[in-house]
């Protein structure tokens, strides 16, 4: 097995913060990598900065980088575009925002339920879309990016200042959903699902334009929640993983040597399990702090969580419907079925070294990133 460099401290990743965090006109010599979340976030601690250390370092600083984290350079919802045009060199696209443009990504946030273990659905998305979804690549190029893989989150949780842990107590609340899957469901238990960009989260449940944040713990502190909203159900909504941290600008991109777009496939697979474990840390590090900063956690009654079971249930025929008749994939239960088969498998094979990091990237470089062609790739 060929080994990749061990994955960089923390620490290095918080000291390197106080170079690259600040916004600003980059420097010739800098591509700019953008970002709509908070530079607590675990996509931008744990992926966005310790990756731009490594590429900068492996490239002996031919590649260097500068963060626009927070959306002072692009929104979550013109990330796409901006990096099309040439606004920004890389950055951290929903692909839930864009369904018209990616419907094949857009199905896999339809999926959202599936797989429990961040790093094995991780691993799961990034075969599916290099190794087994044309369309997923064909998509990405017809609008102008190159996908280095997509990383999923922790579990989402309800958040929010009220005890959301029955059925009864969700009717009428306005939650703040990260895609049509979540939506759907808030609908099904009686709650009014809420479309807003992550960017405007914080803003919307202190106007109390939402009332319930459907995020990971670790958002409490990412995005300052705790300092208006304390209590969390932790119903385990499942992950989301139709995202990329690491979506290059084809612009950028032929601009590179293959050796450099190899520095960077490279550094991807360590990044992906990096920030899939950089999420759960940060759901540790959070429930750890509940006394002070005076959190409430909630179980969720049976009630509750059989009704996400029987939701589950009914809404595969949606999600097959919506693939055909929204997506325009005229067979998308091949590629349902694919997908769960990748979560499956990868869960089997993390669970002897989930504990290892560089086990993991190790192995998703070996069986996935290394099997790719960058010199073809979007093209």
């Amino acid at each position: 097995m060929r080994k990749l460099r061990t994955i960089a401290p923390v620490v290095a990743a918080f000291t390197l913060f106080a170079s690259v965090t600040i916004t600003g006109n980059a420097t010739a010599e800098e591509a700019r990598y953008a970002t709509f979340l908070p530079p607590k976030n675990p996509a931008v601690e744990y992926g966005a900065v310790p990756f731009m250390e490594r590429v900068e370092k492996d490239s002996n600083g031919e590649m260097s980088y500068k963060l626009f984290a927070g959306a002072s350079l692009l929104g979550g919802k013109n990330m796409l575009h901006g990096l099309r045009d040439g606004v920004a060199d890389i950055g951290q696209i929903i692909f839930g925002y864009f369904p018209s443009e990616l419907p094949y990504a857009a199905l896999v946030a339809d999926m959202a339920i599936y797989g429990s273990f961040p790093p094995a659905v991780t691993a799961a998305v990034t075969e599916f879309n290099f190794l087994h979804c044309q369309g997923c690549l064909d998509g990405y190029k017809e609008n102008g990016i190159v996908v280095l893989g997509s990383v999923s989150t922790s579990p989402y949780q309800l958040l929010g200042k009220e005890d959301l842990s029955t059925v009864e107590s969700l009717k009428g609340k306005k939650i703040r959903t990260a895609g049509a899957l979540w939506s759907r469901w808030a609908s099904y238990v009686g709650a009014v699902p809420v479309s807003i960009a992550g960017d405007g989260m914080y803003e919307a449940l202190s106007r109390g334009q939402v009332d319930v944040i459907m995020q990971p713990v670790g958002a409490l502190r990412s995005y300052s929640f705790w300092d208006i909203a304390r209590k969390a159900t932790l119903l385990n909504l499942g992950t989301y993983r139709s995202w990329g941290i690491y979506s290059i600008s084809l612009k950028y991109w032929n601009s590179l040597t293959v050796p450099q777009r190899e520095i960077l496939m490279r550094n991807a697979a360590i990044g992906l399990i990096q920030t899939s474990k950089g999420y759960m840390k940060a759901d540790e590090e959070v429930t750890a702090l509940a006394d002070e900063k005076k959190l409430e956690f909630f179980e969720p009654s049976d009630e509750l969580k059989k009704s996400v079971e029987e939701f589950l249930k009914a809404d595969r025929a949606t999600v097959v419907e919506t693939a055909k008749t929204k997506y325009q994939i005229a067979d998308p239960e091949p590629l349902m079925d694919k997908l769960v088969e990748l979560i499956g498998k990868w869960e089997k094979q993390f669970e002897p070294i989930k504990n290892d990091d560089a086990a993991m990237a190790d192995m998703l470089w070996d069986q996935v990133l290394s099997k790719v062609d960058v010199r073809t790739l979007g093209q």
